[in-house]
């Protein structure tokens, strides 16, 4: 029982928030050239890597309508990832804002090839984003021709899920809080961040059947001294 009450109390920390996430695999490296990706050069969009593995900032959001079904994108850049690792990347934000939110992580060439898909890119790579606490920009020299390096897009789109009788909030939705986060798998089964809590728990449950094989030892003696006090 005190094993589970240790356990709650740190898994507290960690439950403050919802959480929405994608899995994917890393692709292929890829040429990153000019003539292949014409725009790439100028998307400057906020990239997460394994070693830069979380961005905090703030996403736009919007009910969904007509013109925007799911919500409001926004675009990241995922780096440096290895082919055919397992790799997920999760949104989590404060229960106190009621949002849904879709994540996919494209391939370059997925993006380049569906004129929706780079159109949504172009759109918001003009438009001002909000101010990021962990900013983490593109270094130039990975976009420069002949570098190969294995890369997918990642699209977050954000869209309000409440209803209040504020007119206000609902007509101006106010952005979302959020964490974003790359997490690669190990051995393309278990996600690095569960790693501690996986040996934690493994730890507790060795400790517990030793301590409980112990208990019972103790138990069995305790209940066979009758016994043999009652044949002496």
């Amino acid at each position: 029982m005190l094993a589970l009450y240790a356990w709650v109390l740190l898994m507290v920390p960690y439950a403050r928030g919802n959480t929405e996430k994608t899995i994917f695999l890393g692709p292929s490296p890829l040429q990153l050239d000019s003539k292949a990706y014409p725009s790439f050069d100028h998307l400057r969009l906020v990239s997460l890597d394994p070693d830069n593995f979380t961005v905090r900032t703030q996403l736009k959001a919007e009910f969904p309508s007509n013109g925007s079904r799911k919500g409001t994108p926004s675009w990241f850049v995922l780096r440096n990832l290895t082919e055919g690792q397992r790799y997920e990347v999760r949104v989590c934000w404060a229960a106190t804002q009621p949002t849904a939110f879709n994540l996919e992580a494209y391939e370059l060439e997925t993006v380049f090839n569906v004129p929706e898909l780079i159109i949504e890119l172009s759109e918001y790579v003009s438009m001002p984003q909000p101010n990021m606490s962990s900013h983490v920009s593109i270094p130039s020299k990975i976009l420069e021709p002949g570098v190969r390096e294995s890369i997918r897009l990642l699209r977050i789109v954000t869209a309000a899920d409440f209803y209040t009788t504020n007119h206000t909030l609902m007509r101006n939705v106010p952005p979302v809080s959020v964490d974003i986060i790359l997490d690669p798998f190990i051995l393309n089964i278990l996600p690095q961040s569960l790693l501690s809590a996986a040996v934690y728990n493994t730890a507790i449950a060795l400790f517990s059947w030793f301590v409980g094989k112990w208990i019972s030892s103790c138990v069995r003696q305790i209940a066979a001294e009758p016994t043999k006090q009652k044949f002496q």
